[in-house]
């Protein structure tokens, strides 16, 4: 299985990947870009939403949109 390249050491592309994964991000097969730009942006987005799930789930316990944390936490605030 081909890991896409998200810190450049394989063993965390290939946690990235997995975790992505089992969240239920790749739920698709996986599509081939046809330019590196394209790419290159692909998985900085892809890594930039595997950092907020991991975020939520280290905050919350578990992974919620950004508009369930607004109202949990404008809940707790109030």
């Amino acid at each position: 299985m081909k890991f896409n390249q998200y810190t450049g050491i394989p063993n965390d592309d290939r946690r990235i990947q997995q975790e992505l994964i089992a969240m239920g991000y790749a739920d698709q097969p996986y599509k081939a870009e046809s330019g590196a730009l394209s790419k290159l942006l692909s998985q900085t987005a892809e890594f930039l939403t595997w950092m907020r799930w991991k975020g939520e789930v280290g905050v919350y316990g578990c992974r919620i949109g950004a508009d369930a944390a607004r109202r949990v936490e404008a809940v707790t605030a109030a």
